[in-house]
């Protein structure tokens, strides 16, 4: 609700706006739209991301925070042993661009700086899944919305398996993100108006590789690990070992969020919660020192 003065005639008029629903909000008595942050730890040039920014810059300020190359991996590291940089601030088809050369979590802090009246961030559209407690742990793109979730912002990570030779590279430039900007943004528009529920701080959505008709969207549970991992040892030209690190895929469990997107195909929405360590397990914990 607004309260107006008419200058010539003195009389005050109260105006009442619905802007729950309409990605607006009210500033000091300024309408403006709600404003988004976007971060990813692909890079800026990935299309899962440029291709979000642009539906989503239609309804709503959309600012976009992020590394200016690949930072897959990173968790949420922040950057404290060097300063960070910032490479380029811009308007690109509808959308602020701000790059860096911190980390995804970083893109969080930047954006608590640069970016004003922040009500949303969105991590993704990210090029390979992050499926499960061990694949959580480890992405930029989630490590940015849980780094965003501790500062009390709503936000989600969104991802897509691609195939294994796509990973940590700009090869998306053909795919159609239609139907994954489809359900993200009506999520968007949902959280935005209806806020996330009670206990629940952000949320990982994970599509399959393929998202057909006939995929249907599912709340489930991360599952534990989704890979196992072991060491492929091999010899440089000076006779020196080195190791790379390969995962493999376990055999997901039924009622997981890898089950329905690698074994059914659907889409998967599973909570992240912060404060997770509920009284029971403290209880269980007292009594175990205790003995």
């Amino acid at each position: 609700m607004l309260e107006l003065l008419d200058s010539k005639s003195g009389f005050h008029y109260i105006v009442i706006l619905i802007i729950a629903s309409s990605g607006l909000s009210v500033n000091n008595g300024v309408i403006l739209m709600k404003q988004i942050v976007m971060t990813n730890d692909d890079g800026h040039s990935s299309k899962g991301l440029t291709a979000l920014a642009k539906q989503l810059a239609k309804k709503y300020r959309v600012t976009i925070v992020v590394p200016n190359s690949q930072r897959s991996a990173t968790g949420k590291a922040l950057t404290l042993n060097q300063p960070l940089r910032i490479y380029d601030r811009g308007k690109v088809d509808g959308y602020q661009l701000i790059t860096h050369d911190g980390t995804p979590a970083d893109s969080v802090i930047l954006a608590k700086e640069f970016v004003d009246s922040i009500d949303f961030f969105v991590s993704g559209i990210n090029m390979g899944a992050n499926l499960g407690y061990q694949s959580m742990a480890t992405s930029g793109t989630v490590g940015a919305i849980v780094e965003a979730a501790i500062m009390g912002y709503r936000g989600i990570a969104v991802s897509r398996v691609v195939n294994t030779h796509q990973w940590f590279h700009y090869s998306d430039s053909n795919r159609d993100y239609s139907r994954e900007i489809e359900v993200t943004t009506e999520i968007i528009d949902k959280i935005i108006e209806f806020g996330l529920p009670a206990g629940i701080d952000a949320l990982n959505i994970n599509f399959p590789c393929d998202v057909l008709d006939t995929s249907r969207i599912v709340v489930t549970r991360p599952i534990r690990a989704r890979m196992h991992n072991t060491l492929d040892k091999r010899i440089d030209p000076n006779g020196s070992p080195y190791y790379w690190i390969e995962g493999h895929e376990n055999d997901p469990e039924p009622g997981t969020d890898a089950f329905e997107v690698l074994k059914n195909g659907n889409i998967a929405v599973s909570p992240i919660v912060i404060d997770y360590v509920s009284d029971a397990i403290l209880e269980s914990l007292g009594a175990f020192i205790d003995r």
